[in-house]
């Protein structure tokens, strides 16, 4: 099985909210999972940014064509199930799984 990681690329394959929904089928970069209550420097603005405590999960922040809940562009907060990564190992043996089953 396959694990996110910083640095890497992976698609958006899914949402729970209308906001979300606009980001699907968009390649992002994956900048760092965040967990609830954490502060960091958003790599998009240079905002200090905490993900709320009472957040349900760790959500990825990722960056790229993509929007966050309040409609700023250039990154937004996505839950890891909602998330496909597009390393070339990955992609390659996807490939190898649609052409031989």
């Amino acid at each position: 099985m396959f694990q996110l990681k910083p640095g890497t690329l992976a698609m958006v394959i899914g949402a729970r909210t209308p906001a979300g929904r606009r980001n699907i089928g968009k390649s992002v970069e994956l900048f760092a999972l965040c967990q609830p209550g954490q502060r960091f420097l958003n790599p998009v603005n240079g905002v200090m940014t905490t993900l709320p405590a009472t957040a349900e999960r760790a959500l990825w922040l990722v960056t790229g064509d993509v929007y966050a809940f309040d409609n700023q562009h250039g990154f937004a907060f996505i839950r890891p199930e909602h998330l496909l990564p597009l390393t070339p190992d990955e992609v390659s043996q996807r490939c190898d799984e649609l052409t031989i089953g």
